[in-house]
């Protein structure tokens, strides 16, 4: 179990963070509904469950400044075939990036 501290969220933090949570919602959206369009619907399942994911991973324990999950948005951007969303993802990881690490420098500081 990890313990967390809530540094309070400034506004840098927060358009991060939703930048995040937009990009992953419309692409969950985007392949849910590719999967009714398009003949492969086991593929689109694939990625929407992925975005699905990583909605979730953003919307709770990033929020909470939980380390694993920061490293493990960078899949978003990773896994990206868009350059441009991927870097509007990398854009809101490195907005948030402050904000996570700051709560290992309190922890130390106390």
């Amino acid at each position: 179990m990890s313990a967390t501290v809530n540094v309070g969220q400034n506004a840098r933090f927060k358009t991060g963070r939703i930048i995040l949570l937009v990009a992953a919602a419309l692409m969950t959206l985007n392949h849910f509904g590719l999967i009714f369009v398009l003949g492969e619907p086991v593929l689109f399942m694939g990625f929407a469950a992925f975005n699905l994911y990583a909605l979730v991973v953003i919307a709770i324990p990033f929020r909470r400044h939980e380390k694993w999950a920061w490293y493990a948005t960078w899949i978003l951007p990773i896994g990206l075939a868009a350059p441009a969303v991927a870097a509007v993802c990398v854009l809101g990881l490195l907005l948030t990036m402050r904000g996570f690490f700051a709560a290992d420098r309190e922890l130390q500081n106390a």
